[in-house]
Formats: C-alpha cells, sequence, structure tokens
C-alpha cells in the first residue's frame, strides 16, 4: 500500500502547500476526541517515537512545535483550536487498532492484548535480524498540514531513512497473525506530528481568516527552517486518549544506533 520514496514526497508535498490549505479547510470538522477541551476515552495501540516527555533526542525540534501551537492558539483562537500539551507530541510509525474496533476485540478475546503484544515483540525481533544495524534515520520538516480534525506538521524522511519504516510497515501489516486480531493497514503512510484538534466549529467562522492565519504560522517554517527530527526509538505503545500513550519495560521497542 505505502508506495516508492518518490511517491511519498510527492503526496505529502502536496498535503502542505498553502495553495491547497482552501479546499482542506471546506472538510474540517469537530473532533469527536474531545469534548469541552478535554480528551475522552479513545484507547488502542499503536507504534510511536516516545512521547516528548521522554524522548532523549528531539527537545529542540519539540519546543519549536510549542512556539507553532502557541502562535496558532493565539490566531485561531483555543475555543476553534485545541492545542495538544507538548508532552503528548509524538511521531506515529503504524496504526493498529482504535476506538471501536478495539473495544469490540476485546470483548470478543479478553487475551488480545497479550496477544498483540506478544506477536509485537517477535515482529521487532524479525525486522532487528532482517536489517541488522539500523543508523538512525532522519526526518525534515515540510510543512504544516490541514486535516479534516486536525492540523498537523509533516515530515519526509530522507531517502535513506524511507526504506527502514516501510520495511516495519510491511512486517506488521503483512504478518498473518497481526491480520487474524483485525489488524488491517487503512493509511498510507504520511510522517506528522499532530498539534492539536478542531473543538468548536460554527456557521459563521470566516474560513479566509483562519486560512490566513495558518499561512502565517507556516511561514515560520520558511524562515526559520527546524531541526531534523531524529528517529531513534520507536516502540510499541497503548493509549487511552489522545494524550495519554502508555507501555510497559518488556514491550516490544527498538534503539537506533
Amino acid at each position: 500500500m505505502d508506495g516508492n520514496y518518490q511517491n511519498y514526497v510527492n503526496r505529502v508535498v502536496q498535503m502542505t502547500v498553502p495553495s491547497n490549505y482552501k479546499q482542506q479547510l471546506k472538510n474540517i470538522q469537530s473532533s469527536p476526541k474531545f469534548i469541552n477541551g478535554k480528551p475522552v476515552e479513545f484507547p488502542g495501540f499503536s507504534i510511536i517515537t516516545p512521547p516528548q516527555g521522554e524522548d532523549n533526542y528531539n527537545q529542540k525540534f519539540y519546543q519549536d512545535l510549542e512556539l507553532i501551537v502557541s502562535q496558532l492558539k493565539e490566531k485561531l483562537g483555543s475555543d476553534f483550536f485545541l492545542g495538544l500539551p507538548l508532552e503528548s507530541f509524538h511521531l506515529t510509525i503504524a496504526d493498529l487498532i482504535w476506538e471501536k474496533t478495539y473495544i469490540n476485540a476485546v470483548k470478543q478475546n479478553p487475551n488480545f492484548d497479550s496477544l498483540l503484544i506478544a506477536e509485537m515483540d517477535k515482529i521487532f525481533q524479525e525486522y532487528k535480524f532482517s536489517l541488522r544495524e539500523i543508523p538512525p534515520l532522519e526526518l525534515e520538516v515540510l510543512g504544516l498540514s490541514i486535516f479534516p480534525r486536525a492540523i498537523a506538521v509533516c515530515l519526509s524522511p530522507t531517502e535513506a531513512s524511507y526504506e527502514p519504516i516501510i520495511k516495519l510497515r510491511q512486517l506488521i501489516y503483512q504478518n498473518e497473525q497481526i491480520m487474524k486480531l483485525g489488524i488491517e493497514q487503512q493509511y498510507d503512510f504520511a510522517a506528522h506530528v499532530t498539534l492539536g484538534y478542531f473543538d468548536k466549529i460554527d456557521g459563521d467562522i470566516d474560513l479566509g481568516k483562519v486560512e490566513s492565519a495558518i499561512k502565517e504560522v507556516n511561514d515560520l517554517w520558511i524562515e526559520n527552517p527546524a531541526h531534523l527530527f531524529q528517529l531513534k526509538q520507536f516502540e510499541l505503545r497503548k493509549f487511552t486518549d489522545m494524550i495519554n500513550y502508555n507501555r510497559q519495560p518488556e514491550w516490544a521497542t527498538i534503539k537506533l544506533n
């Protein structure tokens, strides 16, 4: 499902081109993941980098993102744009299962969590063996993108970093046991860090002003290029909502050399 490197760059660059913001804003909706600014239950599993509060490699990068979030909140209003707390920022490598699909899976199989955790450990071991020594991976900032329910900063791996990421995704999504657990690939890979969600959207909103504000903030990336994101660790995490991502020490993790 994930294409080659050039296809990736072409696709994700289009997501961040400011001339596309007007079209993207036509589709925005309030996120159901928050009510009155508070996260609602939204459980599941994913493969992510350690959240900012536990990341040892990208603190300057995340501080830059915190500045972007504060500017978005100031220009868009905190009722309209709900910025996420800094400590929750992370990069998702592979979505696994979430919300109703996860809740139903656990109802049908009380051992679902332990089966998934055990299988992911096997996949990570296979990944380490197949690639031997994997150097740290690098991703560069492309710019802001407007998702239907969120604003994110999109990134592009270098060409050398792209293949190791896609290799892991293939091992996960093509794994027979993972598929038996009801997990399947639903999205092409698009490296991004979610900055916040749309909260209250009413019919009087001036989308032109919203577009101008996001463009203005996006220009900060052009004037002050962000540091490269160093992808040196990723791991299996269980989330309870869109702020809290937890794990046990024995769960699958990979630290790159």
